[in-house]
C-alpha cells in the first residue's frame, strides 16, 4: 500500500476477537492494522458497487451541486381576511335598540 496513511480509527473488540484477528492477519503476512484496513476497503467497495447498481437502475445521481440548495421556506400569511360589512359603532347599536317614547 503505497499511499500515505494519515488517519487512525479505533474500534473496540473482545480479547478473543483480537486474538482471532491477529491470527488471521499473521496467516496472511499482514499486520492487524493492514487486515482491518483491507476489510474496511472491501466493505466500502461493496457499498459503492451497490449504490452504482441503484444509480443505473433508478437513474440516481450523487452529484448534488446543482440540485441541492438550503433556502428558507417562503412565509405564508395565514391571518384571516376580513370580508363583508363593517360592524356598527356602539352608539349606532344603542340607537337601534332604543324605543322612542311619545
Amino acid at each position: 500500500m503505497s499511499e500515505k496513511l494519515i488517519e487512525s480509527i479505533t474500534h473496540k473488540c473482545t480479547d478473543i476477537e483480537k486474538r482471532k484477528l491477529e491470527a488471521i492477519a499473521k496467516s496472511r503476512n499482514l499486520s492487524l492494522s493492514e487486515l482491518i484496513r483491507s476489510i474496511c476497503m472491501r466493505e466500502i467497495q461493496d457499498v459503492e458497487e451497490f449504490l452504482h447498481s441503484l444509480q443505473t437502475a433508478f437513474a440516481l445521481t450523487t452529484d448534488t451541486a446543482d440540485t441541492f440548495e438550503l433556502s428558507p421556506q417562503p412565509i405564508i400569511d395565514i391571518t384571516p381576511k376580513r370580508i363583508g360589512t363593517k360592524k356598527a359603532q356602539l352608539c349606532d347599536q344603542l340607537s337601534l335598540i332604543a324605543i322612542p317614547i311619545n
